[in-house]
């Protein structure tokens, strides 16, 4: 009996203790969603990271963290963020836009199309920022691949002069090896 209601008093006592937990995060969580609107993303970040200290089963705060750390340009925490929200709901096509954006600010355009491509796919109301990023993806590889194609014609020239001057010093040699001794002992045989 006794143990019972120790059992039962220690819940209750847990319970009390978890409530003011969620009361707590709630107002870090608040705070920092306030911040991000009024655009002070490292203060938002800090209260966010406080509400994650709280309650770090909670991934929404993750996601707002990341879109502060997006916005402030730090793009490696924000794709932990938002790696971390994925792995525990895959299907959140909000997270997998803004970890697209990321990642494509990353120049990670392999990764960055695949979460867009998964938003067009899921959310067609999301589509419109989406195909915007698919689009300058589009762009990028084609600027790259016109560089890549500079590259390789600016080698080839290289090479090419290269040949060319390799074989001019070989007529070089030629003539210095062979037309000069033939014509200077010549010289010499005629003049005897």
């Amino acid at each position: 009996m006794k143990k019972s209601i120790l059992i039962i008093v220690s819940l209750l006592y847990c319970l009390g203790v978890f409530a003011q937990d969620v009361e707590r995060y709630k107002e870090y969580h608040d705070k920092g969603r306030s911040l991000i609107l009024q655009g002070e993303y490292e203060k938002a970040i800090h209260y966010l990271d406080t509400a994650i200290v709280i309650m770090p089963f909670y991934t929404a705060i993750f996601q707002d963290r990341g879109y502060a750390n997006m916005q402030l340009k730090k793009y490696d925490e924000a794709i932990m963020d938002f790696d971390h929200v994925l792995n525990i709901k895959p299907y959140l096509s909000e997270v997998h836009l803004q970890r697209g954006m990321a990642l494509y600010h990353k120049h990670l355009l392999n990764e960055s199309e695949m979460d867009l491509l998964e938003v067009l796919n899921s959310n067609p109301s999301k589509s419109k920022e989406a195909i915007l990023y698919l689009n300058n993806i589009q762009k990028e590889r084609k600027i790259i691949n016109d560089q890549k194609q500079i590259q390789n014609l600016n080698s080839l020239r290289y090479q090419l002069e290269r040949e060319r001057i390799s074989r001019a010093r070989h007529r070089e040699e030629i003539i210095w090896n062979t037309a000069i001794p033939l014509a200077f002992w010549t010289t010499v045989f005629l003049s005897w």
